[in-house]
């Protein structure tokens, strides 16, 4: 290791002073405010509520792709099921996910980078919206940065003991989000490498790989099994992969600020701006580690960017999977890259570098702003407090939903404390475009017939996902009197909740065709 990196950024001042555990605490302090602030006043959203439901019904005997997460949710369920409850889980595998990033970056280029590429991980809201949900992702990239520290002890090393905990690390967070496979790819080169002139090694070593391999089978067979619906489903309708989706990864990484349709020209050129500064200090942090040939820093290298290239390569060939849940697991390498590049600026030009710094926090504060203030998701609590204050005996939630949808997690029912009964009916509000189930959605789904409900109720709350005026209006036509709208503010589109009455109870409303015969399996 060169001494450029572990010289102090902090020149003369008397930093031996310092307690060495002291800046990686207030680090972990911060990310922990950070992580539970507001962790409960977003309302769970489809993803988790799958989650949830993976986690009741989690068998052992059919694990299906994702076990180990769904294992620890099922446990931790046991103690609590509040939204901040059960995003806490992923709030304490985020705070080790940082520690370890800290460990890496300390190990491979020295203290400060470690502790700006942890700190760098503690302020992200890409980061932190993932420590905050119900979901696998945090839980994944903990597991994967461990395997990580234990790989970089045996290569540093020759410890072939931390080979069998890397192996164990590894199938573990397959387990835990099958991407995660994709790490095998940079381990393989590095091992492969390290020990290219010490066959006896590499044959020990294969050995492990191959038990890694029989233990991921049943994983990989399901993998392979729903792939193809997979790449069929909803990823098929997303925009196109593009070089500016890509070059953009690092500014989503750290800022994540809105889309460019969202900010004012102003903000949108920063952001550019912003953008290219991040891809100038990553490129000058891969100058810096091959014109030096640092081997550790090599192998960040390695990981932060091999796991990409098959995603890349299949938001290419198939269908657009290069999101920031996907690519999580890799973004702390990302992360020690940046401070390796921001440290090289530093022992430069200090005054370049303290400018770099400012506007990156005004690009970091802009998107922790954006993402602790606004709102995205369906006020699903609010809604069914409305509903609740103000329902009868006699009274029915309807909730009209597209074929789509209408096999996936009902958030109404999720949070609805009242004592009316609530019935899915489908395309009630709108005639959606989707008239095929999800293909990852195949749960049979009760409808019961909309003529039941109009002469068993007496009124009829009925909550529409999907609104269109003039197909409800049909179905309202001179039957229904409108008691009470109230209008639901989305990411989409605002989500309409009516109070219908019947007009006159001598005169049971009719059923228009159109909605009766409607199937979500159309």
């Amino acid at each position: 290791m060169t001494s450029n990196l572990q010289k102090s950024p902090l020149g003369n001042l008397p930093i031996h002073k310092i307690p060495t555990w002291l800046p990686i605490t207030l680090i972990l302090l911060l990310a922990t405010i950070l992580y539970l602030y507001q962790l409960g006043t977003e309302p769970l959203w489809q993803d988790e509520f799958y989650s949830i439901e993976d986690a009741e019904t989690f068998n052992i005997l059919d694990p299906g792709v994702r076990p180990l997460y769904y294992m620890f949710l099922k446990f931790w369920m046991n103690f609590g099921k509040s939204d901040a409850w059960l995003r806490s889980l992923s709030v304490i595998f985020s705070l080790g996910s940082v520690f370890l990033t800290y460990k890496i970056g300390r190990r491979t280029a020295g203290e400060f980078v470690g502790l700006i590429s942890a700190f760098l991980l503690t302020l992200s809201p890409t980061f932190i919206f993932h420590a905050q949900e119900v979901r696998m992702y945090s839980m994944s990239t903990f597991i994967a940065l461990a395997g990580t520290l234990i790989l970089i002890q045996a290569l540093e090393n020759s410890d072939l003991k931390c080979i069998i905990f890397w192996a164990i690390a590894r199938v573990l967070t397959i387990l835990t989000s099958p991407l995660n496979i994709l790490l095998l790819f940079p381990d393989l080169l590095i091992i492969t490498w390290r020990y290219r002139q010490q066959k006896r090694v590499l044959l020990s070593i294969g050995i492990f790989l191959l038990l890694t391999g029989i233990l991921i089978i049943p994983s990989s067979i399901a993998i392979l099994e729903i792939a193809p619906k997979f790449f069929g489903d909803w990823v098929a309708n997303l925009t196109p992969i593009n070089l500016r989706m890509v070059l953009s990864t690092p500014e989503v990484f750290t800022a994540n600020p809105p889309n460019s349709s969202e900010l004012s020209k102003q903000t949108d050129i920063f952001f550019k701006i912003y953008t290219l500064l991040l891809i100038s200090l990553t490129g000058l942090a891969l100058f810096y580690i091959t014109k030096n040939r640092i081997k550790p820093l090599l192998w960040i290298t390695a990981w932060a960017f091999l796991p990409c290239l098959p995603i890349l390569l299949m938001s290419y060939a198939f269908a657009n999977i290069w999101f920031p849940r996907y690519l999580l697991f890799v973004a702390p390498y990302f992360f020690i890259l940046l401070a390796v590049g921001f440290l090289q600026i530093f022992h430069r030009w200090r005054y370049v570098a303290a400018l770099i710094g400012i506007y990156y926090l005004i690009a970091v504060g802009f998107g922790l702003n954006h993402y602790y203030t606004t709102s995205e998701r369906v006020n699903w609590p609010m809604i069914t407090q409305a509903i609740a204050r103000n329902e009868q005996p006699g009274d029915v939630i309807i909730y009209s939903r597209s074929p789509r949808n209408a096999p996936k997690p009902n958030a109404l029912r999720y949070y609805y404390q009242g004592q009316i009964p609530i019935e899915l009916q489908v395309n009630l509000c709108a005639n959606s475009n989707q008239n095929k189930i999800s293909s990852s959605d195949s749960k049979p789904v009760t409808i019961t017939p909309l003529s039941t409900l109009l002469t068993t109720y007496s009124r009829f709350w009925v909550v529409c996902e999907v609104f269109d005026e003039a197909v409800f209006n049909n179905f309202v036509s001179n039957r229904f009197q409108i008691k009470e709208r109230q209008s639901f503010k989305t990411r989409f589109e605002p989500l309409q909740v009516f109070l219908l009455v019947p007009k006159s109870s001598a005169n049971p409303p009719t059923v228009p065709s159109t909605t009766e015969n409607s199937s979500p399996n159309s």
